[in-house]
């Protein structure tokens, strides 16, 4: 697991630190190895945050708290388990507080309703001093959140970074400099990339195949072939090299199966 430590207090942090190294010595044979990166303020832990597992977080001293941090998380579209540790700041009281300002609405899949519920079961809490029992009853939490996520694509534009599932991405085109990558619900995003770079990053998943060296798709969303020409699903045809056509064809039949 990717656990990252966000304190202010530069001797909490370490204390943080040394607790989950010893933590991923005791599970090094069970639940493998803990990976720590230690942040002493926000702009910093924002950077990537969806390379986490799990957040242990106490911002007391600056214009950001701990909560505050949180909600920002969220935002960015994080479901990794947050842990507020306690000392200088009532976490539980404030977010009792936030929740109170939370409107009722009467459909499940509101906003509102959406934050509230994430408030109440994302962010969970430690008192510090942190006891190690304590401690590694959050790890396992984590862990077993971690074991049931379906894992995410984070598509980085100029302006806008995306975090989407792998039958979100239809497909992708080389366009310049670019690459236009085409999503579910007609939304697009280009990306400073070369082809080969962001099939790296999907080439986990099982659905993307390379079908030229301008594009590859995922196998899910085409149509129908033709020749040497395909269709995806949302009309667009794209070409496809004669030496990657079995393959795809291959794929596309197994995933369609």
């Amino acid at each position: 697991m990717h656990i990252a430590v966000c304190d202010d207090n530069i001797a909490d942090r370490k204390q943080m630190e040394r607790l989950l190294g010893r933590a991923s010595d005791r599970r090094l044979h069970t639940t493998g190895v803990l990976y720590i990166d230690s942040y002493g303020n926000v702009e910093a832990v924002m950077r990537s945050p969806m390379l986490y597992d799990a957040f242990f977080i106490d911002m007391t001293s600056g214009p950001v708290n701990g909560f505050q941090l949180a909600r920002k998380l969220i935002d960015a579209g994080v479901v990794a388990p947050i842990v507020l540790c306690i000392s200088a700041i009532d976490y539980p009281s404030v977010i009792e507080a936030a929740l109170a300002k939370v409107p009722e609405d009467v459909t499940e899949a509101s906003n509102h309703d959406i934050l509230r519920r994430q408030l109440q079961k994302q962010i969970l809490y430690l008192h510090k001093p942190i006891k190690v029992d304590e401690l590694d009853e959050m790890l396992d939490h984590a862990q077993s959140l971690k074991a049931e996520t379906i894992p995410t694509i984070e598509l980085r534009g100029e302006k806008d970074t995306l975090y989407v599932h792998e039958d979100e991405i239809l497909y992708a085109v080389k366009d310049g400099n670019y690459l236009h990558v085409v999503l579910t619900e007609g939304r697009s995003l280009d990306i400073l990339s070369t082809l080969p770079n962001l099939y790296s990053q999907v080439a986990m998943f099982t659905h993307f195949v390379i079908i030229s060296e301008h594009a590859f798709v995922n196998t899910t969303a085409i149509e129908k072939f033709s020749l040497l020409r395909l269709t995806m699903k949302d009309g667009k045809t794209l070409s496809v090299s004669p030496l990657e056509l079995p393959k795809l064809k291959k794929a596309w039949k197994k995933n369609t199966d």
